[in-house]
């Protein structure tokens, strides 16, 4: 029988998998990989709407994979800080060339 440890540790791997199966997520990060961004860049550059982003945010946000800050009433976000980021750098930069064209 498998150590309770074990199995606990691979449900959250599970789930944080599932938190990557979206490319809306890994356009976001992607937006995010050098810089902090409010909602509304986002939304830009990932080619969707506010609403959108947003529940996409709010789930990175809850699982620590970006930190949000307040400026006035703009709300910019970044890239947290994250051991498992980066253990997993393909998901925090693209592979090649850049996200807007040019």
């Amino acid at each position: 029988m498998m150590n309770p440890s074990v199995r606990e540790l691979a449900e959250k791997q599970a789930e944080r998998c599932r938190l990557f199966g979206n490319a809306s997520r890994i356009l976001i990060l992607w937006s995010l990989s050098n810089r902090e961004l409010p909602v509304t860049e986002i939304a830009d550059e990932v080619g969707t709407s506010l609403q959108n982003i947003s529940q996409h945010l709010a789930l990175l946000k809850e699982q620590n994979i970006v930190s949000a800050r307040r400026d006035g009433q703009t709300i910019y976000y970044s890239i947290a800080e994250n051991e498992w980021l980066e253990s997993c750098p393909i998901l925090a930069k693209p592979l090649t060339g850049e996200l807007t064209s040019k």
